[in-house]
């Protein structure tokens, strides 16, 4: 496979950045509904939602979406990072002034364009997520000093908690991002932060600041589902954001399989099985429909696969969706991802690819 990225036109969002015209108004796309404890497509027939991350966006290339598809593919989970010590150059979108564009680095949201585009053009329905390494508790040990460089916020660290004004402005960047992606086809879910654990918080004030947003983003983007999960999105901590009154919601807990480096052993199994539980428990006690936003085990602590094999069938059993942590990612073949960089060429682990896609279209 070619590692060049070509730069791809974007009719839907053709604009200039920060420029708008005035349009006769258009019939909203066809969007994924809920019904019980299922996921409605436009045709009114359950749907169960299965594919990748493109979690590492900085290499999504051009090939990904059609790719994904052939596998059998029906979803993609795409980032946009904002205000976060990120690894890699250039990932954080925060820059504040850019104030046409919310406070998103115009380059970056161009890229996320490019991404979402390329989804949509190959009818991936999309699950777009903002994530905020320093928002969702600003404590992260590698993270903390990016977050809070004044040493100003404690042990409680520098987030969306502790700082109503970056809250704001998250919010505010929200309203933009929905309101820029509300008329594309295959717009599935609005994630609106993954894996917040902010210190101190009560489970009420985490689900306060879920309802804030989902209710700001409602105003500008009305049907479009949501995609949220308990604190840490542990699958045990989902009852702490559940609402009867919210019609709109998906719920979400992580299904990474903790294995150790010698392989796969009958503890982590079971500790997997007992997450996959809760996951079948919460929705059928609250009738309402659960997708797994990220679900992966290291290969190196896998080697045999024999843990994401039992994870891939438990997830057919189950009739779970979900996107698997992660497409393309990290450079050696010992990570989450199926296909890694070596030198200038992508290598695909087909084994793992086909474990994992062989999933894609089973119900």
């Amino acid at each position: 496979m070619s590692t060049r990225r070509s730069m791809l036109r974007l009719p839907l969002l053709g604009l200039p950045l920060g420029l708008s015209v005035s349009r006769p108004a258009l019939a909203a796309p066809p969007r994924l509904t809920l019904r019980g404890p299922d996921i409605i497509d436009p045709s009114g027939q359950p749907i169960i939602l299965r594919g990748w991350n493109w979690g590492h966006w900085e290499q999504i290339l051009p090939q990904d979406a059609a790719e994904n598809v052939a596998q059998g593919a029906n979803v993609v989970r795409i980032p946009l990072r904002w205000w976060g010590k990120y690894r890699t150059k250039n990932v954080d979108s925060r820059d504040d002034a850019a104030t046409a564009t919310a406070g998103i680095a115009p380059a970056n949201l161009q890229r996320l364009d490019e991404a979402i585009r390329s989804a949509s053009s190959a009818k991936l329905w999309i699950v777009l997520f903002i994530d905020s390494d320093c928002g969702q508790n600003g404590t992260q040990p590698d993270g903390r000093r990016y977050c809070d460089p004044s040493d100003q916020y404690g042990n409680n660290g520098h987030n969306f908690w502790t700082d109503p004004p970056m809250r704001k402005k998250f919010v505010a960047i929200w309203r933009f991002v929905a309101n820029r992606y509300k008329d594309t086809p295959y717009l599935g879910m609005f994630e609106p932060l993954p894996e917040l654990n902010p210190p101190g918080v009560s489970p009420a004030e985490i689900k306060a600041f879920y309802a804030e947003l989902m209710g700001t983003i409602r105003e500008v983007a009305p049907g479009v589902p949501f995609l949220i999960g308990g604190r840490h999105y542990q699958t045990k901590a989902m009852d702490e954001v559940y609402d009867p009154a919210w019609k709109d919601v998906v719920y979400t807990g992580n299904l990474f399989l903790h294995a150790k480096a010698r392989g796969t052993d009958e503890a982590s199994l079971a500790d997997y099985r007992e997450r996959v539980k809760q996951l079948v428990d919460f929705r059928s006690r609250h009738q309402v429909p659960v997708f797994v936003q990220q679900i992966g085990v290291r290969s190196r602590d896998d080697p045999d696969r024999r843990g994401v094999k039992e994870m891939m069938q438990a997830m057919v059993a189950n009739r779970i969706g979900f996107t698997w942590w992660t497409y393309r990612g990290a450079g050696n073949p010992n990570e989450f991802s199926v296909v890694y960089p070596q030198g200038k060429e992508w290598v695909v682990k087909r084994d793992w690819m086909d474990a994992i896609s062989s999933t894609f279209k089973q119900r």
